[in-house]
């Protein structure tokens, strides 16, 4: 199902849409696109092969793509939710849940700690975690960086829960219920470690959600007051929010349920939810080095494959994200500064984000514009 427009002809001759800036609007945080959809005249061509490849494969969900401050294209394709009463588009400002895409704003504002000598990338995790027994072998940058050798309570919680806890967690999941707040933190302890201490990557949730219990412990303030106060407000990320469950799109799976993952287990490593307008405005801010330092974002970067909630494949940084009944990828090229952003309200084994991206990547890439 595609989305009604005022315009039924989207890219014929002469039909060419540009995002409506404030004139008083200094830095691109200020900016606000109201527009159905926005194509630029000079890549009007790519705008019509992207155009073209997402209505034929039925997309549903919005992609945005930009070069520095500049949006390209960007439109939304199918509805809000496919099960309400009345038809709501998706538009440039639907929120979605973005999982793991979480983890870089989580990372940077760990570094924005380390900046102000809050906190240290070679702090033990007994520092705040005394009772841990493996505490003085894990330290900060092996949270961020997935060298902890800790365990998953997501993506193996039948692993890191005993078998009635897990059990409890997937009927409330289903259920839309809440969990015991420190769940994780009641486990955590008992939790085996699937390898020795900065000897391996092993990608875990875990990592994630102790750093963002870290940043609770040192600044005294709730990790989604923190991020609102020092990352969505500063970056202009005006309809993002951490919120259970609080999108403008639903998702359902293959036996039409809608569900998320809990907020409990989520914390700080998938629980932001976003548009592709606010993920836009976050990569133009955090590679501008206008969230954290500019020595600080090159230490972020200085990665072979992943560190600092950053996947890195030479001039290409990325990271994608998957909850239950939603998807999505963000992409950032250093060289030219594109990005290429693609959420969607549906599940990976129905509309890939990552590969959806990718397609998108090679027509502008491939441009000679």
């Amino acid at each position: 199902m595609n989305c009604i427009f005022r315009k039924q002809s989207l890219f014929g001759a002469g039909v060419l849409l540009f995002a409506i800036f404030l004139s008083s609007c200094n830095s691109i945080k200020d900016k606000k696109w109201s527009d159905d959809f926005i194509v630029d005249e000079k890549y009007s061509e790519e705008a019509d092969q992207v155009n073209l490849y997402l209505n034929t494969n039925k997309f549903q969900g919005a992609v945005l793509v930009g070069i520095a401050d500049k949006i390209l294209f960007a439109k939304g394709y199918g509805p809000c939710d496919k099960n309400a009463d009345q038809f709501s588009p998706i538009t440039l400002n639907t929120t979605f849940e973005v999982g793991s895409i979480t983890k870089q704003i989580t990372a940077a504002a760990i570094m924005q700690l380390v900046q102000k000598r809050k906190l240290k990338l070679n702090d033990k995790l007994s520092k705040f975690f005394p009772d841990y027994v493996y505490g003085d072998q894990i330290t900060i940058e092996m949270l961020l960086n997935m060298r902890s050798g800790l365990g998953d309570h997501i993506n193996a919680a039948d692993d890191f829960f005993p078998t009635e806890v897990y059990r409890h967690i997937e009927k409330n999941q289903l259920a839309c219920k809440p969990l015991v707040d420190n769940i994780v933190l009641d486990y955590f302890y008992q939790a085996p470690l699937i390898a020795e201490p900065n000897s391996t990557y092993f990608y875990s949730n875990t990592n994630y959600y102790l750093l963002a219990k870290i940043l609770e412990k040192i600044t005294g303030k709730s990790y989604y007051d923190y991020i609102k106060e020092n990352i969505f407000k500063p970056c202009g990320m005006t309809f993002s929010n951490i919120n259970f469950q609080d999108t403008q799109a639903r998702g359902y799976d293959y036996r039409n349920r809608y569900y998320s993952i809990p907020s409990e287990l989520s914390f700080g490593c998938g629980d932001i939810n976003s548009s592709v307008v606010d993920l836009f405005k976050w990569n133009n801010q955090f590679f501008e080095g206008k969230v954290v330092s500019k020595k600080s974002l090159k230490k972020m970067l200085n990665t072979e494959s992943y560190g600092f909630g950053i996947y890195r494949r030479d001039d290409s940084i990325f990271h994608a994200g998957t909850t239950n009944v939603f998807n999505s990828y963000d992409t950032y090229f250093l060289d030219d500064k594109l990005s290429v952003i693609v959420l969607t309200n549906c599940p990976v084994s129905q509309s890939n984000a990552t590969f959806i991206a990718g397609k998108i990547v090679k027509i502008y890439k491939n441009s000679n514009k």
